[in-house]
């Protein structure tokens, strides 16, 4: 199968290029996962997107691995880097809330480094952080001319270094030294003080707070209805995604239920005692119900009557919103739960068919994808393994495992070539007579 192209192209491009972590969660040695394409030019207008002449990044990552060997770790430590980027926290004695060290290094800071770009500008963000501060943090950009400039330096009990392309004025330096506190980032500070930034500073801290999704995003139905009800082009997405999914769906809707007079008369017969409830219960509540077609007649259903399947699509159709209207870095854990694998291939091919500028890396136990040879890249597949003597997490990507193109990758890693696999051991238990 061919993927082709529907989408009209646009420039608002947020893509990572790299990144690296060390001592996150299961991660207690540096490992790095990088989103460059290579040289490899199966489906390379599909599956990639060229950021500047030369310079080819994935569109797409997959990260396989046995339970607890730490694909979902990888994706927290990638949210982690850009929430200590953009959020800033209430006090100085504030604990980082993105500081979870590897459990036998619990004084040993965490340090991150992550390449991406925003547009055509390439960025570089480099930090190392323990509970309550940040001990060092660096950020590069590549100016118009094309050159990598420092934008800011920072060390811990020093003054912040400022590069010098950027237009800055004495009272701009002050306001960042003084509003800095130890336990957040420059370019968070810009969350909690309206300080007139450079541009370079001031784009970056809107386009990731704009941009970049926390992991497993939209949990909320209803939430995602009143968006769509607010946003026709978004209803129409969605209601269009649920129709070609077979679902027979064909509309939504948000009702609001009071509380029953007679519950009503019951709670407040003994408001003292049950005045919090009261209050509570007293508000009206919003339920979603889907308009469904059988044949001339409709039929409504509650959202919690609808399947797992169909309320994960709802969700999914919000997700795709997000990434066709472009410059999007999307985290999704075990992104195939609960969908017929066919649903799956198809939100993951209207994506590809439908935006060229944003990026959709996530987890995933399906090991048919392996065997989709119109929809994957071997440099785009991830594997995570925990060391047993150590228990840390190592990361490796499938291009690296040197299986010849023409042989399936879903053999190779049953057969165990590619790791990635739990270690099980016999099925005849013991001890039971």
């Amino acid at each position: 199968m061919y993927i082709g192209r529907l989408f009209t192209k646009r420039i608002s491009k947020i893509m990572i290029q790299e990144f690296s972590v060390e001592n996150f969660l299961s991660f207690r040695h540096k490992v790095t996962i990088d989103f460059l394409a290579t040289a490899e030019q199966h489906l390379m207008e599909e599956l990639t997107h060229e950021v500047k002449p030369g310079n080819r990044i994935l569109r797409m990552a997959m990260i396989y691995g046995a339970n607890a060997s730490g694909k979902t770790n990888l994706l927290k430590a990638i949210e982690a880097t850009w929430y200590l980027l953009y959020e800033s926290q209430n006090t100085e004695d504030h604990p980082l809330p993105m500081y979870h060290p590897f459990r036998l290094d619990d004084n040993r800071p965490t340090s991150c480094d992550m390449t991406f770009w925003i547009g055509d500008t390439k960025y570089r963000y480099a930090a190392k952080y323990l509970e309550k501060e940040i001990l060092y943090e660096k950020l590069q950009y590549t100016t118009e001319a094309g050159i990598m400039s420092l934008l800011y330096e920072r060390e811990k009990d020093k003054e912040i270094k400022f590069g010098s392309t950027l237009k800055m004025n004495a009272n701009q330096r002050n306001l960042f030294n003084l509003e800095t506190l130890k336990n957040h980032s420059v370019v968070s500070t810009l969350n909690k003080k309206n300080i007139p930034a450079p541009a370079p500073l001031k784009n970056l801290y809107e386009w990731v707070k704009n941009k970049i999704h926390d992991q497993n995003k939209y949990s909320q139905a209803i939430a995602i209805a009143e968006q769509a009800i607010k946003n026709p082009k978004l209803k129409d997405l969605i209601l269009d995604l649920l129709s070609r999914a077979d679902l027979n769906i064909r509309d939504f809707k948000i009702v609001e239920q009071g509380i029953p007079e007679e519950l009503k008369m019951k709670i407040s017969g003994n408001l003292s005692s049950f005045e919090k409830v009261f209050k509570a219960l007293a508000k009206q509540r919003k339920s979603l119900y889907f308009t469904h077609q059988a044949g001339d007649e409709t039929f409504d259903l509650g959202y919690e009557m609808e399947s797992r399947g169909t309320q994960v699509y709802f969700r999914f159709a919000r997700i795709l919103y997000d990434l066709h209207s472009g410059g999007h870095v999307v985290l999704e854990d075990e992104i195939g739960r609960s969908l017929h694998y066919e649903l799956l291939l198809h939100f993951l091919e209207l994506y590809l068919r439908n935006s060229n500028d944003s990026q959709l890396i996530f987890t995933t136990h399906n090991l048919l994808l392996l065997d989709e040879s119109w929809l994957l890249r071997r440099d785009l597949i991830w594997f995570v393994e925990k060391d047993r003597n150590s228990a840390s997490s190592v990361l490796y990507r499938a291009s690296e495992k040197g299986i010849h193109k023409n042989l399936s990758l879903l053999n190779a890693y049953r057969t165990g070539k590619l790791g990635g696999k739990p270690l099980l051991g016999s099925t005849i238990l013991g001890g039971i007579e």
